[in-house]
């Protein structure tokens, strides 16, 4: 796998039994799909404490996906599995984390790391209940947010990266030009990023 994921096209959503089978060709086009999935829920835990390590741990979760593929029964499991497997992960690095700055004698910067966000780190059987509700907060800040943006803007951006159509298909579906695609996700996000308080320039 390529530790960068290509931004040259829209990825598209593989095929599940390709990937059970081990084609090389759609797992490349599920690291595309699948990448910011993991990398977003890796940065949710790491990005305060350990922000270094935010890609390897994605990269490991995919790896660990690719074990894990054989047991999934449809390909909606596979951004859910992805997000959960990465959280996983980081809760588990930073666990590892806690307990070396605890065995060099640093329990005031463990105990201040702890109270700053990581104390959910301590039971591993909550991390999937955890990762449920920050998965289901997100989804209604998005949902509401999309409500909100010009027609058809919101929809073309739930689309594209909740529902993973391409850019043809999702000119087809709301019956604009293929090249206007690229301009209403720009426009949208740019919207987007004004209503949560974080503008950037384009």
């Amino acid at each position: 796998m390529s530790r960068i994921a290509p931004v040259d096209r829209p990825p598209s959503v593989p095929d599940l039994q390709a990937l059970q089978r081990g084609d090389p060709h759609a797992w490349e086009e599920a690291f595309r799909w699948l990448w910011p999935v993991a990398y977003s829920a890796a940065q949710l835990k790491l990005q305060r404490f350990v922000p270094s390590e935010i890609e390897d741990l994605a990269i490991e979760a995919l790896e660990e996906l690719v074990e894990r593929v054989r047991h999934v029964k449809a390909i909606a499991e596979l951004r859910p599995l992805t997000a959960s497997i990465a959280h996983n992960r980081a809760v588990s690095r930073l666990r590892e984390l806690f307990a070396k700055k605890r065995g060099e004698g640093k329990t005031e910067s463990l105990e201040a790391l702890q109270s700053e966000g990581a104390a959910d780190c301590a039971d591993p059987a909550a991390a999937e209940p955890v990762l449920a509700l920050e998965q289901r907060e997100l989804a209604e800040r998005l949902a509401k947010a999309l409500s909100e943006l010009k027609p058809p803007q919101g929809s073309i951006l739930s689309d594209f990266f909740l529902n993973g159509l391409k850019y043809e298909e999702i000119a087809r579906k709301h019956g604009v030009a293929v090249g206007s695609v690229g301009v209403y996700l720009k426009r949208g996000l740019e919207t987007l990023r004004r209503l949560w308080g974080n503008p950037e320039k384009g």
